[in-house]
């Protein structure tokens, strides 16, 4: 069993480790880094829109990779998790990450099996469309919510919480997602046709369905 002080110790140092990257992004000292992750975050959801489904998971794996080699560009020791819970560990701290591009509705924290119930421990990046990133965990009051499936967040609370105090809030481009795309890729079809140029396909290639 966990012990409380061990758990306020951890939360303790997730708020430490966000308020470090938070002055080194803001120092500007790693302007052409976080431009860079910037602009691969606007690709990333203007062409992957959440609205597809399937997209929902991978959009959620690339942030999580491409923040993890943001924090590592910055000399942070950040590594990619892939865990139930957890999703990075920055500095030997592990956090969850979360993110909202249409800036409203709920966010879930924890997804909710059966009839049990959801407790929400994890030190928290959210990342909010037209925000930007926002540091929460469970010792800072905000209110959740449990529904039929999951325990949930509501969004405007974060942004509301950040507002408050933007010591919790780091000030980056966070897109939100397009409304009326052109073209909205399919993770699925793109990972199909990726292997079918690395096997140098002679016939599928050519008949890969229209989407």
């Amino acid at each position: 069993m966990v012990k409380i002080s061990e758990v306020n110790d951890m939360y303790e140092k997730a708020r430490e480790i966000f308020k470090q990257i938070k002055k080194e992004i803001e120092s500007k000292k790693f302007q052409y880094n976080v431009s860079e992750f910037e602009k691969a975050i606007q690709k990333l959801v203007g062409e992957y829109d959440t609205a597809n489904w399937e997209n929902r998971f991978v959009v959620g794996g690339a942030l999580e990779v491409l923040f993890c080699a943001l924090l590592n560009s910055m000399k942070f020791e950040c590594k990619w998790l892939k865990e139930a819970r957890y999703d990075i560990e920055i500095n030997n701290v592990k956090f969850s990450l979360k993110s909202n591009f249409t800036g409203g509705g709920d966010i879930r924290l924890v997804n909710i099996l059966g009839d049990k119930k959801a407790i929400w421990d994890e030190p928290t990046l959210f990342f909010i469309g037209d925000v930007g990133i926002c540091y929460a965990d469970p010792s800072m009051g905000l209110p959740t919510k449990h529904t039929s499936d999951a325990l949930i967040v509501k969004t405007k609370d974060i942004k509301e919480m950040v507002g408050e105090n933007d010591e919790w809030l780091i000030s980056l481009s966070i897109p939100r997602k397009p409304t009326n795309s052109a073209k909205i890729k399919t993770a699925s079809f793109d990972v199909a046709k990726s292997i079918l140029e690395e096997i140098n396909s002679r016939y599928l290639r050519k008949h890969l369905p229209q989407i």
